[in-house]
């Protein structure tokens, strides 16, 4: 593998970005669209979760979510986030670090309707992170949505938030140990990209 340069991330590193998770999606990567999530909790402490992103591109990085889950509680009142992408197959990761803002609702709709029925009827079962007594209440409930029937729109509470990175880190495995690491930085005037050691 041929490795990394600056010229190649700058100036447009999100388009890298993007480039590399269409190549993990074209090279069937297992689950090449997770991203590990972390958000900072009333605390201060830091929790985690993997996300599937919905949306990537040169307005930031997407995923929807309940209004109550904990990350987007969390989000709401510290909206800055950090994300890992981790592609084992193509032996690559992405970090990324920034603000997090709400996705336009007609963007959430449109995710939302490109969603497998399955998991469309399940969003409408319960809401996520709430507690339940036992697996059972799972099957109950979306029994009971199930005869109901496929409703158009968006459930309740649902929504889209976005992370526009601010730095992005690309990493490339060498099998020598010589890995890869170029961080690019949004500035006023632009992106700028160092090297980092491995």
């Amino acid at each position: 593998m041929a490795p990394l340069l600056p010229e190649e991330i700058a100036p447009d590193p999100l388009r890298v970005l993007a480039a590399w998770i269409d190549e993990a999606r074209a090279t069937e990567q297992p689950q090449a669209t997770a991203m590990t999530l972390a958000t900072t909790g009333p605390d201060g402490r830091p929790s985690a979760r993997m996300v599937f992103v919905r949306g990537w591109g040169a307005a930031g990085i997407d995923w929807l979510t309940d209004s109550a889950s904990r990350k987007a509680r969390e989000l709401t009142a510290h909206p800055d986030a950090a994300g890992v992408f981790y592609w084992a197959g193509l032996a690559r990761q992405a970090r990324v670090e920034g603000a997090v803002r709400l996705v336009p609702d007609d963007e959430v709709a449109a995710y939302f309707a490109r969603r497998r029925p399955e998991t469309r009827l399940a969003a409408r079962a319960w809401r996520q992170g709430e507690r339940l007594g036992s697996r059972a209440d799972l099957h109950r409930r979306l029994a009971a949505v199930r005869a109901e029937g496929d409703a158009d729109g968006v459930p309740d509470g649902w929504i889209g938030q976005r992370l526009e990175p601010r730095a992005i880190e690309f990493w490339q495995e060498d099998p020598d140990g010589l890995h890869d690491r170029l961080l690019a930085v949004r500035g006023t005037s632009g992106w700028s990209v160092e090297r980092l050691a491995p």
